[in-house]
């Protein structure tokens, strides 16, 4: 096998110090000419240098590496998000490192401890179940910066919310103003931070039209299109007739459940999701839901923990989100039901 060729070689090359190649090829030689410049990446291009990371990371303990920890990369939010941390990462010459926790603990917490030990320089959390004092233990003691999403609050670290209290209000609202009375919401036994907020705007939405929830229409099963199809009979014999779905997934889930009962959407049982994945456009009817900029979140989280990477010591910062009502056909007024 041919030898590697090192900084060195490329130094020789291009007949300038290895401090001016590293400077340079780490984009910080400003103060140098084109004429330099240009010869130390012809000499790179003609070697075929490609820097050691491992190297630089314990040099300037800098790999140019995000950790980026979801719980379901299946989850089509989870795709969608990580298109906009790619995005966002690769223009600034960062490599994102996205890692599906599920839901094991002890998993979010080997990752997180050996991302670590690899130095990456930073990390995006938008697992719940990576917890506050895993989060001090392994990150804040250190000083790796780190950017949550979907987390209860922290004194330390900045953090992405979106309006998700807001955004189960006017799920709600929408149903109700489409005169539904009976509003079932389906969602997981164990409740996230941000699922948790969803559900309360859910049940402040009935509490202020003066409907008293019955504890049927409280529907959990897991976070998936399974458990969403899992839910139907049980939507069924809660004699609702709307469902709110505390995500997109769990309403397609549904949708099949439904129709294979005998029961059409929305003819018999309205439907309003949540998230606005791209498959709402493409099930029959398209499904109502309520958007959440998903590729934009992504976008703004890597943005803000590049800042951090730049400003480690600035004021840690806290952006909300909005959310957005999407009316498509999957709701339909209760009146025209009872016609």
């Amino acid at each position: 096998m041919p030898k590697r060729a090192t900084i060195k070689d490329v130094a020789r090359l291009a007949e300038v110090s290895v401090t001016t190649v590293s400077l340079i090829l780490n984009h910080k030689g400003d103060r140098f000419s084109k004429k330099t410049i240009n010869r130390v990446r012809t000499a790179q291009a003609s070697l075929g240098y490609v820097p050691d990371y491992f190297a630089q990371g314990m040099t300037t303990k800098a790999t140019k590496t995000l950790g980026v920890l979801v719980p379901d990369i299946t989850n089509p939010f989870f795709s969608q998000f990580s298109q906009g941390v790619e995005e966002v990462a690769s223009r600034a010459g960062f490599i994102p490192l996205i890692y599906n926790v599920g839901t094991q603990d002890t998993r979010s917490t080997n990752y997180l401890q050996e991302l670590v030990r690899r130095t990456v320089d930073g990390f995006i959390i938008a697992a719940p179940n990576v917890g506050l004092d895993i989060i001090h233990q392994y990150l804040d003691q250190d000083k790796v910066p780190y950017l949550l999403m979907d987390q209860s609050a922290s004194d330390s670290g900045d953090r992405i919310i979106a309006g998700d209290f807001e955004g189960g209000q006017k799920a709600t609202q929408y149903l109700l103003d489409h005169h539904h009375r009976k509003v079932a919401v389906i969602l997981p036994r164990q409740h996230s931070n941000n699922i948790d907020k969803r559900l309360k705007g859910y049940q402040k939405a009935m509490i202020n039209a003066g409907i008293t929830v019955d504890s049927d229409w409280l529907i959990e099963h897991e976070l998936t299109k399974k458990g969403g199809y899992e839910a139907a009979a049980e939507v069924i014999e809660s004699r609702v007739s709307a469902v709110f779905a505390i995500n997109d997934e769990m309403a397609i889930g549904l949708y099949r459940g439904l129709q294979e009962r005998g029961k059409r959407v929305p003819e018999d049982i309205s439907i309003i999701g949540y998230d606005n994945i791209e498959w709402c456009q493409y099930v029959q009817p398209q499904l109502t839901t309520i958007e959440q900029p998903i590729i934009e979140l992504g976008r703004v989280a890597t943005g803000l923990l590049l800042d951090r990477l730049k400003t480690p010591d600035a004021k840690p910062q806290t952006i909300k989100m909005a959310t957005k009502l999407i009316e498509r056909a999957s709701v339909i007024d209760y009146q025209e039901v009872e016609q």
